[in-house]
């Protein structure tokens, strides 16, 4: 069926109105680059080559045993179309942009991230494709001004201390509403028995120091009222990687 012009600049303006109408009370702001990211990652997050890399799917893949699209597999049918969603870091490959594809115009998608060099590299990735996604110069560690229906905590946990941990997991638990849910993905403990688990080991503590903690607790240790919470966890790669669903208790079923 071919529509008319008029017809198609009508359905342009009412994505932008509904656009207008889910406008962030998020706003930017301006602190200097926390110094576990200067110290521990002084060139991954801060240069263009380096984004472009690692935001390459093979690339994606390849770090990740290809198990990263069966990761974002098992958690994208939980976030629901035209929801109001925030994700607390800038990831690499394309699942922001999954996300955002999941969610639709008629949805709001909220990033933010400490690290404005990674900010601009995304938003000129993205070239203004996706009208309901929101950059924002925030740290994930302060208190959001909104609630969210969904809160996504995509492999950010795995390179923070253990204070910045416990803050940004009862900052992400404080941040979603009533039926709201929180995903966590990031690094886990691999079995005793896993051929690659001292491999893996020895790598973290030499380049990734504050990945380790994410083996010796589990991220509901993290939460300081996690009682209240039901956390469903799913591993990969024999435990190396886990998504952690979380839901205010009584909206589903506990399990873990």
């Amino acid at each position: 069926m071919i529509k008319l012009v008029k017809e198609v600049e009508a359905e342009e303006q009412a994505k932008k109105e509904q656009i207008l109408k889910n406008k962030s009370k998020l706003q930017s702001k301006d602190f200097p680059l926390p110094l576990y990211q200067s110290e521990i990652y002084p060139h991954l997050y801060r240069e263009e080559k380096w984004f472009n890399l690692f935001s390459k799917k093979w690339v994606n893949n390849l770090v990740s045993l290809f198990t990263r699209d069966k990761i974002i597999d098992s958690f994208i049918g939980d976030i629901y179309p035209a929801s109001k969603v925030l994700q607390m870091g800038i990831s690499f490959g394309d699942e922001i942009e999954r996300v955002a594809d999941q969610i639709g115009y008629q949805g709001r998608f909220d990033i933010i991230d400490v690290n404005n060099a990674q900010i601009s590299f995304k938003q000129a990735a993205l070239s203004d494709m996706y009208p309901q996604v929101n950059f924002f110069h925030y740290n994930a560690e302060d208190p959001l001004p909104e609630k969210y229906d969904t809160v996504i905590c995509y492999m950010l946990l795995h390179e923070l201390p253990i204070v910045s941990k416990m803050k940004v997991v009862n900052n992400a638990l404080n941040s979603i509403n009533e039926d709201g849910k929180v995903i966590f993905v990031d690094y886990g403990r691999p079995g005793m028995l896993h051929p690659l688990a001292y491999v893996v080991r020895m790598f973290n503590r030499l380049y990734q120091p504050f990945a380790e903690k994410l083996w010796d607790k589990e991220i509901a240790g993290f939460a300081e009222h996690d009682l209240d919470y039901n956390w469903k966890k799913t591993k990969f790669l024999g435990g190396m990687y886990q998504r952690v669903i979380v839901t205010h208790k009584g909206k589903d079923q506990l399990f873990y």
